[in-house]
């Protein structure tokens, strides 16, 4: 019985050991020309205290938004503050129609920096002699 106790002991020692990151996605505005929607926040949880994972962050009858997200940190053997950074990237994929258009971001928080950024980037969607550009602006927190 001791054998029993002392081996869930150790998996549950070994489970809160490997910590768990999570983003948050909050305020999230789509803008095309004046028409200004709200998505919902979300929050994806990495496998892992580094990793990456894909979610779909916005979606309604005309475009779709997917991203995807990798959070690292730095070995960094000369510098102790790069050392201790986290890199955070964001590719964003929107899809109006059947075509795509993407934008990657990349966010550093070193030290002890509070590891949120504001993203807004915009998307231009061609078709023929339409374009159509559509402003997605979010913040994304990392814990």
């Amino acid at each position: 019985m001791s054998r029993s106790i002392a081996a869930a002991m150790l998996a549950l020692s070994l489970s809160v050991a490997d910590a768990q990151t999570i983003l948050r996605i909050s305020n999230l505005t789509v803008t095309e020309k004046e028409r200004t929607k709200n998505g919902t926040d979300i929050m994806v949880d990495l496998k892992g205290a580094e990793g990456s994972e894909r979610a779909v962050i916005y979606a309604d009858q005309d475009f779709t938004l997917k991203a995807w997200v990798k959070v690292s940190t730095h070995n960094v053997k000369r510098s102790s503050i790069k050392s201790s950074a986290v890199n955070a990237i964001f590719e964003l994929d929107l899809y109006v129609n059947g075509k795509k258009d993407g934008r990657r971001v990349e966010k550093i928080f070193y030290g002890e920096d509070e590891r949120k950024a504001h993203i807004k980037e915009t998307f231009n969607i061609k078709n023929g002699i339409t374009m159509r550009m559509i402003t997605v602006e979010y913040d994304a927190m990392v814990e």
